[in-house]
């Protein structure tokens, strides 16, 4: 990765996607959730802090030296989950189907923006209730973008209904499954997935 030089001590969201080779919806996302520090101006004008800047730059540095390669078929599957023995158990029994995946497990929706920033998922798989900010904050920040309008968004939660409704609710679109996790369900979310990427790859040749 190239050293960017930053000039000053505070800069323009858009200065600051342009550092960290985002798109300036990410950096909003990512001030939203705390992942860069960032205040307004007098005149209602948005400043990051440049020291947090770097700081995301410093902990991507390993990331650029040994990038991810994935196929143009590969399905990139996110997963929040706050329970370390259930997220272990999503990856081991994922990468069993025969559909080619790569996978990145997260404790919450916090670590997922990140993750969404370097890399936008085909599948997320969500709990709703997590420490730090939790599943139905997530999607809501997810459904403030059209960005984000063609990635399948699956929920599996202990909570029922009326629980959810009280959060604010999930919103349309998205797959909600009662724990334990249904995994035939899953997968054949997931094939789903994969069949439609094949196709529009298909199309564009």
């Amino acid at each position: 990765m190239v050293d960017k030089v930053i000039p000053e001590e505070v800069c323009t969201t858009r200065e600051a996607a342009a550092l960290l080779d985002v798109s300036l919806r990410t950096v909003q996302l990512w001030v939203e959730s705390g992942v860069l520090d960032a205040w307004k101006t007098p005149g209602g004008h948005r400043r990051v802090s440049v020291k947090s800047i770097q700081e995301v730059i410093a902990s991507r540095q390993f990331e650029h030296l040994h990038p991810i390669s994935t196929s143009n078929d590969t399905i990139n599957v996110l997963i929040v989950e706050d329970e370390m023995i259930l997220r272990r158990l999503y990856e081991l029994t994922i990468e069993k189907w025969s559909i080619e995946t790569s996978i990145v497990a997260v404790q919450d929706g916090f670590e997922a923006l990140v993750e969404i920033g370097k890399r936008k998922p085909d599948l997320i798989i969500t709990d709703i209730n997590m420490q730090g900010m939790d599943g139905i904050t997530l999607l809501r920040k997810l459904r403030e973008s059209s960005i984000y309008d063609d990635v399948e968004i699956i929920v599996v939660t202990g909570l029922d209904a009326e629980k959810l409704d009280e959060m604010g609710g999930v919103p349309d679109g998205v797959t909600v499954f009662i724990k334990p996790a249904p995994f035939a369900l899953i997968q054949s979310c997931i094939q789903n997935v994969a069949n439609k990427k094949l196709a529009k790859i298909y199309n564009s040749n």
